[in-house]
């Protein structure tokens, strides 16, 4: 048998254990944790459901259902944690309905956890019962317009003392250019077109801002996968993860995007009537629809390249990489023509 060698590690932190990116933490000993952190019943079982930048557990008891979250020590500080579970208890606060926060028994909104990679925090939330929505579908897309504008309405009057980004247009163009460029180093010719897309999406960006679109918090990734349709057909929405102070507009790139490759302008259409039913539209922010598109993709393309040490190289292979250089090209060619 093959003798197993201990491996002395020596980091910034000293010498010891391997330095850890992201941890999966284990299910059973976050139950005994959120057994003791929150006032609810003695949870039974706790399951990982999805590894991500933030890790999703399904919690039960003998008569609820609860998700705990825990955020990459990495990925979001205190405060942006706490702009986020704040924003989510005043929606709920104005009847919105979306997965809420459940205090600590100390009161807090997130408890710490010493993890391998340094300090994380968990947060557990009430359960959204049902099934995801669908872009597919018309009565879909008008449910998710007249959430969208329910959680723009309810937020207009929300503030908060902790730091959250602004999702403006250093947060859409030029962080994730900086983060995007190492990834096409061994691409000069798309590199040096990429910034010329992304200088002509900036200046475009900010002659629509100046016609007056509207600004406040933003859910940030307001997709048919973070919303659930009850039986008694309440949709609650999830995810706020990227929620922040931005252009409302940002929040219908998802269903304009669906729309679009769909081929059926009726789901866009159903969304704008849903909206509009609880919330006017000025023509500037449907007129900006298409450039946020664009602005939303790039923006992903930089999380993408941010988070390579969690999710992969591969996540930014050339095929991949390709897609994303196609559907830039194409948009230009669509809206860039002869500008």
């Amino acid at each position: 048998m093959e003798a197993i060698t201990t491996v002395e590690v020596t980091s910034g932190m000293g010498t010891g254990l391997f330095p850890v990116t992201h941890s999966i933490l284990s299910a059973d000993a976050l139950r005994m944790v959120v057994a003791r952190a929150y006032p609810i019943d003695t949870p039974v079982t706790c399951q990982l459901l999805r590894p991500a930048l933030n890790d999703t557990y399904l919690v039960t008891t003998r008569e609820e259902r609860y998700i705990a979250r825990v955020y990459g020590a990495r990925w979001r500080t205190p405060p942006y944690i706490a702009y986020e579970l704040e924003l989510l208890t005043h929606l709920a606060g104005k009847g919105v309905s979306v997965a809420t926060p459940i205090a600590a028994r100390d009161g807090a909104l997130s408890c710490p956890l010493p993890t391998p990679e340094g300090h994380r925090r968990l947060a557990l939330f009430t359960y959204a019962a049902g099934t995801l929505l669908s872009w597919s579908e018309e009565e879909h897309s008008y449910l998710a317009g007249q959430m969208a504008a329910s959680i723009h309405t309810a937020s207009d009057d929300f503030v908060s003392r902790h730091a959250r980004s602004h999702l403006d247009l250093e947060f859409l163009v030029e962080t994730p250019l900086a983060r995007i460029r190492p990834f096409l180093a061994h691409r000069p010719d798309d590199w040096n077109y990429l910034q010329g897309f992304a200088a002509r999406l900036y200046a475009r960006a900010t002659a629509a801002v100046g016609t007056g679109l509207d600004w406040g918090p933003c859910h940030g990734d307001f997709g048919a996968k973070n919303m659930h349709r009850a039986a008694d057909g309440t949709v609650t929405v999830l995810d706020f993860d990227f929620c922040g102070p931005g252009w409302r507009v940002y929040d219908f790139t998802s269903v304009y995007r669906a729309a679009l490759e769909q081929r059926r302008s009726a789901i866009w259409d159903a969304f704008l009537k849903g909206y509009t039913a609880m919330r006017p539209i000025a023509a500037a922010d449907l007129t900006a629809a298409p450039l946020f598109l664009a602005l939303r993709r790039l923006a992903m393309l930089g999380v993408f390249a941010e988070n390579v040490a969690e999710w992969g190289i591969l996540t930014l292979s050339a095929r991949r990489l390709d897609g994303w250089m196609a559907f830039f090209r194409q948009w230009a060619a669509e809206h860039l023509e002869g500008s």
